[in-house]
């Protein structure tokens, strides 16, 4: 499928951001801890999954259903202090979104995309997005290197690329429109006992690539509100 320069040259920004920032980290947080000697690092797997409370900006918008999130991946803990209980982080992860909408896609004269609201009686609309994810957090937890479960409040951002989408109506199926942004980011917290923590998650960025988007289309967008629960395994 031909992708635009543009698409292409984000691609490569987002690409090379992600191989400057990890080593630059990592050195980082080496150098801290030479220097303070923290008693303990929390390297951490996680995986979580949460339902998404869709925001628009449109009365008739219905999300016919249940829209949810599944996340995973990896995370380097960074220790900011000699107990160890106050770090930052930077991970790895991968997300999968199904988002279910009552919307309509049609194409323009100009072969942009246009959305409209579906009858009632109208099958649902799907966007699906595979994501990966940069998460980048600053974390508080009361853990000793003794004990294995602790209070834990974590908050920070994820950068997005999200490297493939599929829109889904009716038996028709499209990958990878342009009509949704390639890059975003989230903000996110998350806080809990042990293993089990909430999850709450704002979209920071716009859904939609409005550049794709044709100028008689509905001026819709779409925030969704991730909540769920996020397990932390050592």
């Amino acid at each position: 499928m031909y992708r635009p320069a543009f698409a292409y040259q984000n691609t490569t920004r987002f690409w090379t951001f992600i191989l400057f920032l990890i080593p630059l980290l990592s050195l980082w947080g080496q150098d801290v801890s030479e220097q303070t000697k923290p008693l303990f690092r929390e390297d951490q797997f996680y995986v979580g999954v949460s339902f998404m409370l869709l925001q628009t900006n449109q009365d008739q918008f219905d999300p016919l259903g249940l829209s949810r999130h599944f996340q995973w991946g990896f995370v380097r803990d960074i220790p900011l202090n000699d107990s160890g209980k106050l770090a930052s982080a930077v991970g790895l992860g991968m997300s999968f979104e199904r988002y279910n909408t009552n919307l309509e896609r049609s194409l323009d004269e100009f072969n942009k995309a246009s959305y409209s609201f579906n009858s009632a009686t109208s099958s649902p609309l799907f966007f699906s997005v595979h994501s990966l994810e940069l998460p980048l957090s600053i974390r508080w937890r009361n853990a000793t290197p003794e004990s294995f479960a602790f209070w834990r409040v974590y908050g920070g951002v994820s950068l997005r690329w999200n490297y493939y989408n599929k829109l889904m109506q009716d038996k028709e199926q499209i990958r990878n429109i342009e009509d949704l942004n390639p890059f975003g980011t989230v903000a996110h917290l998350s806080f809990g006992y042990n293993t089990w923590n909430f999850y709450i998650a704002y979209h920071l960025s716009p859904f939609f690539n409005t550049d794709s988007i044709s100028t008689g289309s509905i001026p819709f967008e779409l925030n969704p509100i991730k909540i769920g629960l996020i397990f932390y395994i050592l």
